[in-house]
């Protein structure tokens, strides 16, 4: 599942960040070369950036890349860092949920009927990356903990 799942994330994570990077460069060429620039790229990086960041963030999490402060926890007893990982992940879990799904989707019923000034989108596809993002968010810190319980019944196996 995690496997297909970083798939997913990180194809469409590469895709939107090559969609962003030709955008950049047509708007500079538009502004410095055609001495006309592009209306409908700002824009479209904006929102762009907003859903690499939902989507990427996700998989950054599930990649264990990102910020952690773990000083403290690896110096606790090895039953304490069971407890320390399982608390963050209950933090990821209520945050993904409470903000990020419940928030989004509430952001997301708000936005119906605007649209965009350049790209004229409905305004609801750029807010639909908070609940999409939380359900990675949620996804990814649900398979981590059940990673922690299949390590560790493994190496209470292997005892």
């Amino acid at each position: 599942m995690k496997k297909l799942l970083d798939k997913v994330v990180g194809t469409f994570s590469v895709v939107l960040l090559a969609a962003m990077v030709v955008m950049a460069l047509w708007q500079v060429f538009t502004r410095f070369i055609l001495n006309s620039p592009s209306t409908f790229t700002e824009e479209f990086l904006r929102f762009s950036l907003i859903w690499l960041t939902m989507v990427g963030g996700a998989y950054v999490l599930g990649q264990k890349k990102h910020l952690a402060i773990v000083f403290f926890a690896r110096k606790l007893p090895q039953k304490s860092q069971l407890a320390v990982t399982l608390l963050v992940e209950a933090f990821v879990i209520l945050f993904a949920v409470v903000i990020m799904i419940l928030g989004g989707m509430t952001a997301f019923q708000n936005a119906m009927g605007q649209v965009s000034p350049s790209l004229r989108m409905p305004m609801e596809y750029l807010y639909l990356s908070l609940p999409v993002g939380g359900v990675m968010f949620l996804l990814y810190s649900l398979l981590d903990i059940a990673k922690v319980f299949s390590d560790r019944k493994r190496a209470v196996e292997h005892k």
